[in-house]
């Protein structure tokens, strides 16, 4: 699936390029700076990309020009590609900025960039106070008292900067993503700065449902820096129970915000990034929210995938539906290596672990020695069988395998090709579904450590 991840990642950055109408003439003075080349990466999202390459000129310069980018963060790094530091395309479209070492900044031409930078100075002095006590206070640990006694002082001028400067710049950049990173929270969930015993559900529910409050999806700066995926991810895997149906409902939840506070392209970006990168996650859990996703989202999606992308989505998401949990495995029939036809119904087992691996995998290989161990040490306590199929194609590798490995359970072999009428299109190894007494699906990972977890979940709810 990795084409189609791409494809969409290009498409949505594309459109939002085109749509910026941004044209951009940039000149940087960098001090004490031996780079002959330099680099300019922008972000969308969780995506960082290179956009463009600049050479010193002859007056030590180096000049960037920028056509239909949009406003956010970027980054300046030197030839090794490392970070150097930071800055804003913003509504002033030709302006310079000077940097010295220390990282004070001198900027002509755009207020956004010369306040951004100086915050960005005062941050750096504050962070590296704090840097070296930490190194001070773990080296002489006796000390920690006086130490922080001398940064104390550091802190609060940077936090009486910060609150004079979200005062006096509202609208820069920095003063939009600080006021989007933080929620309200009502003090009377807490008793002397502790959440109040009791009070962990209604927490819980007020935070994820008040989360974007504060979130100026108005201002698609912030879909271009950094701090949006990392608000995003916070909201959906830390304050989002991890079930399916919880995060499917937490994603709808945040796209009905987004669109209704004018975030259409923040809502756009998500559903596209699911999209993308679902696939190729094969879990159970990710595969219910990838096709819970194109069924509800892909019509949207459209506007901005091309036809056979679609096409793609809509064969990906009908094949997964086929295994999801609940879904009953068809009966699989196929020899083993003596010609012995053994037939996946056949066993009578509470549990079957389907396995499609291949003698020449190497993942297969890694991590075997895990479900060897569990099927050796609580088959009869778990009362599971394990039903494998050998992918190789050469057939003599696959048999020598077995002959000087003998796995102790039931081995079969065939080629993929074989296993498309049952409904599988496998593209990679190894895959492992674990199925009940009849043959529905538990869940399907790419993990032996994970058979144990699920078995031990089902045996829970047996009770």
């Amino acid at each position: 699936m990795k084409k189609l991840t791409s494809i969409i990642f290009s498409l949505m950055c594309l459109s939002a390029t085109v749509n910026a109408q941004n044209n951009y003439e940039v000149d940087f003075f960098i001090h004490d700076d031996d780079n002959t080349k330099l680099y300019v990466e922008g972000f969308c999202g969780g995506s960082r990309d290179i956009m463009d390459s600049m050479t010193r000129k002859k007056d030590d310069s180096f000049h960037f020009s920028a056509k239909d980018y949009p406003e956010g963060m970027y980054m300046l790094k030197d030839e090794q590609k490392r970070d150097m530091f930071s800055f804003l395309l913003a509504k002033s479209k030709k302006f310079s900025i000077e940097i010295y070492k220390t990282g004070e900044a001198f900027v002509k031409g755009c207020a956004e960039n010369d306040a951004y930078m100086m915050y960005q100075y005062e941050n750096r002095k504050s962070q590296e106070a704090m840097y070296y006590y930490r190194l001070e206070a773990k080296a002489h640990p006796e000390k920690r008292d006086s130490l922080y006694a001398d940064v104390k002082p550091k802190m609060d001028a940077f936090e009486n900067f910060q609150r004079n400067f979200l005062a006096t710049y509202p609208n820069n950049f920095i003063s939009v993503v600080y006021r989007s990173m933080n929620q309200s929270v009502p003090s009377s969930f807490f008793a002397n700065g502790k959440l109040k015993p009791g009070m962990e559900k209604e927490y819980s529910y007020y935070l994820r449902t008040h989360y974007w409050d504060n979130f100026a999806f108005d201002d698609n700066r912030i879909l271009y820096s950094p701090y949006f995926i990392k608000q995003f991810n916070a909201y959906v895997s830390e304050i989002t129970t991890q079930v399916s149906d919880s995060v499917c409902v937490a994603i709808d939840d945040f796209i009905a915000e987004a669109d209704k506070r004018g975030g259409k392209e923040y809502a756009d970006y998500v559903i596209g990034w699911y999209l993308a990168n679902m696939p190729k996650r094969p879990f159970s859990y990710n595969e219910i929210i990838y096709v819970y996703l194109v069924d509800k989202y892909l019509d949207r999606a459209a506007t901005y995938l091309m036809p056979s992308v679609i096409e793609a989505h809509k064969a990906y998401a009908s094949k997964v539906s086929r295994f999801l949990p609940g879904k009953v495995m068809p009966n699989i029939v196929l020899r083993d290596f003596e010609g012995k036809e053994q037939r996946l119904y056949s066993l009578k087992n509470k549990y079957t672990v389907l396995y499609f691996f291949s003698s020449t995998c190497e993942s297969c290989k890694k991590n075997l020695s895990v479900l060897k161990d569990l099927y050796q040490t609580n088959k009869d306590y778990y009362d599971f069988e394990i039903y494998s199929v050998d992918l190789e194609e050469d057939v003599a590798i696959a048999k020598a395998r077995q002959e000087m490995d003998p796995f102790p359970w039931i081995v079969t072999q065939t080629d993929v090709e074989n296993l498309r009428p049952y409904g599988f299109v496998l593209d990679h190894t190894p895959e492992l579904y674990i199925l009940d007494k009849d043959k529905r699906v538990i869940n399907k990972t790419p993990m032996y450590e994970q058979i144990e977890k699920t078995l031990d979940a089902a045996k829970s709810m047996e009770k």
